[in-house]
Parts: C-alpha cells; sequence; structure tokens
C-alpha cells in the first residue's frame, strides 16, 4: 500500500521547484518592504515548510532515505499542506491590512 508517490520527470520537479522558492522569496521580500508583524509570521511559516515540501522528491528519497522512505513521504505531504495552508493565512492576512484602513490614532489613545 504505501504512501502516494508523484511520478513526474526531473524538468517538472525543477520547475515546481523554482517556481515555489522564487514565489517565496518574493513573499519575503515583499514583507521586507511593506510587511507587518500580521503577516510577517505566516510568510516565515512559509519559508520553514516550502523546503521539505520541495526538496524531498522521490529521487532524494532513494538517495539520503531508502529505509524512511514512508516517513520523508509523509513529512513531505504534511510539509506541502502547512505550505498551502501558510500561503493562504499570508493572503488573507495581506489582503484584510490593505483593505480595512488604520484606526486613527486618537481611537486608539482614548480606549
Amino acid at each position: 500500500m504505501g504512501m502516494p508517490r508523484w511520478n513526474l520527470s526531473d524538468t517538472i520537479e525543477r520547475k515546481i521547484r523554482l517556481s515555489s522558492l522564487v514565489v517565496t522569496a518574493l513573499i519575503i521580500f515583499y514583507e521586507l518592504l511593506n510587511g507587518d508583524i500580521s503577516t510577517q509570521f505566516p510568510a516565515m511559516y512559509l519559508c520553514v515548510f516550502v523546503f521539505p515540501a520541495v526538496y524531498f522528491t522521490n529521487k532524494t528519497q532513494d538517495k539520503y532515505f531508502p529505509l524512511l522512505k514512508e516517513y520523508v513521504q509523509a513529512t513531505r505531504i504534511v510539509a506541502i499542506f502547512m505550505t498551502l495552508a501558510s500561503l493562504c493565512v499570508w493572503g488573507y492576512a495581506t489582503y484584510l491590512r490593505l483593505s480595512i484602513p488604520p484606526m486613527p490614532s486618537h481611537l486608539i489613545y482614548n480606549m
């Protein structure tokens, strides 16, 4: 039975890896310039989980983890889900931060 495997070619995996890392780098660069604490945490979680999601390929599992392939594949699947969840949370937090106007200072200090 085992864990699900994706039999993608090396070029497809390379394109997925490159595009996901470029998107992550652009998000981090955006956070460096315009970030807020509410959006920086999901962006950092995205950075943490994107690396195992894109680098634990079948080739890497066969080369470095031949006896632990099931566990590494489970780690990769969880990392993919966490990457997508972090991307969704970052997108929603960024949308809220950009769409809701900031609270005026006279309302903050009089509370």
